[in-house]
């Protein structure tokens, strides 16, 4: 009943955003520990400030906002996310679950989105792996037996026992069966009963690579950027603990960072699109994870390359061995002008390998939530 008062709750929020108000729901995530998250819905009260503030104070005046300087001067700098550049480095804190308010303030509009979405797309290709986790989803099935009663006489295992049963007693000669005389007894009628059986599913692995070079600043970074937030809310929402994200940038050199630095940083160097692909195939040999994961890879980029064609096709061979899917955004500066990295797809002939690889070509400015959306739709389909 909570949670179908809350979808009403919901929806009526969404009407206000159609009428031009701003949404005033919002999810805050909590750590609850061992890595687990509840999502709690909260209100933003207007503030509304008629007049002038009254006097609180004996000198008679507010001391709110009263002090040295004018409106617009800086007082103070702080970097949004600590250290800025995204490394690991030794501080372990930039990739732990519950550490700062960064990571979290993702994950409050996360699970909105993902919510949103989540009805619409599923993981394509998932198969069976060695490595199963648990879920929260249960089955009811006839696997467990009983004797004298249940729903489904199991008659392999009853005939067994009756043979059983008859041969204890004398009264089967395995010489001339008579069937007719043997005694069937009800503790010797198995049954098949409904159990409750806990769902077990293989776990996935997905790779986002952004391009954060020089030649992504400004419209490709922000499309790149609200396309794979689109992905990564709608894995957080439907697929919990059954999808692990790994994030990966790369101008000419490629590095891991944590989610909350791949949504923001940025650089200003070359690109060499093999490094990020490059990184990748060796997180996946070096982990072993192509054995007991399911693994996915989306890629954001404007296509320009300092690389060779040849290292970058042989990466993307090698991530189509293993991967269940690909898919790649490209951002092209001009319409009519092919890039680098699609000359490099026509070579290697990826087009025609569209069960494991998308690949979709986009303008790199003006690009509506309704077209990051669509692609989105078409790289995962």
């Amino acid at each position: 009943m909570s949670t179908k008062s809350l979808d009403r709750l919901l929806e009526i929020d969404k009407r206000r955003e159609a009428d031009g108000f701003n949404k005033r729901i919002r999810f805050r995530r909590i750590l609850v520990g061992n890595g687990r998250f509840i999502a709690i819905p909260y209100i933003e009260e207007e503030k509304l400030i008629h007049g002038n503030f009254e006097p609180n104070n004996e000198h008679g005046r507010d001391e709110a906002g009263h002090g040295d300087g004018e409106v617009g001067n800086v007082i103070g700098e702080r970097d949004l996310f600590g250290d800025g550049d995204g490394d690991n480095g030794d501080n372990n804190d930039d990739g732990g679950a519950g550490q700062g308010e960064g990571e979290h303030g993702i994950e409050t509009e996360a699970y909105q989105l993902g919510k949103e979405l989540t009805e619409k797309w599923d993981l394509p290709n998932l198969k069976e792996k060695n490595k199963r986790v648990p879920t929260k989803e249960y089955v009811y099935d006839l696997t467990d037996r009983h004797r004298r009663s249940g729903q489904l006489l199991d008659k392999k295992q009853t005939l067994r026992r009756i043979v059983r049963t008859n041969l204890i007693l004398g009264r089967l000669d395995l010489k001339n069966v008579d069937t007719t005389k043997l005694i069937v007894s009800p503790h010797d009628k198995i049954y098949r009963v409904l159990s409750r059986e806990r769902v077990w599913k293989s776990q996935a692995i997905v790779f986002f690579l952004r391009d954060y070079s020089g030649s992504m600043s400004g419209d490709p970074t922000k499309i790149v950027v609200e396309q794979h937030l689109m992905i990564y809310s709608w894995l957080l929402f439907k697929y919990e603990k059954l999808v692990i994200p790994r994030f990966i940038v790369h101008d000419l050199s490629a590095k891991e960072v944590p989610v909350k630095a791949y949504f923001v940083i940025n650089t200003a160097g070359g690109t060499a699109i093999s490094s990020g692909l490059k990184k990748i195939n060796d997180i996946v040999e070096s982990e072993g994870l192509a054995k007991n994961y399911n693994i996915y890879v989306f890629q954001g980029t404007d296509g320009d390359d300092g690389g060779t064609e040849i290292d970058t096709i042989a990466e993307i061979e090698k991530i189509l061995g293993y991967a269940n899917r690909m898919g790649v955004t490209i951002l092209r500066y001009s319409p009519e002008r092919k890039t680098t990295y699609e000359e490099y797809i026509e070579a290697g002939g990826f087009p025609d390998r569209e069960d494991v690889f998308r690949a979709q070509i986009m303008s790199s400015s003006g690009v509506t939530d309704d077209a990051n959306e669509e692609t989105v739709k078409k790289l995962i389909s």
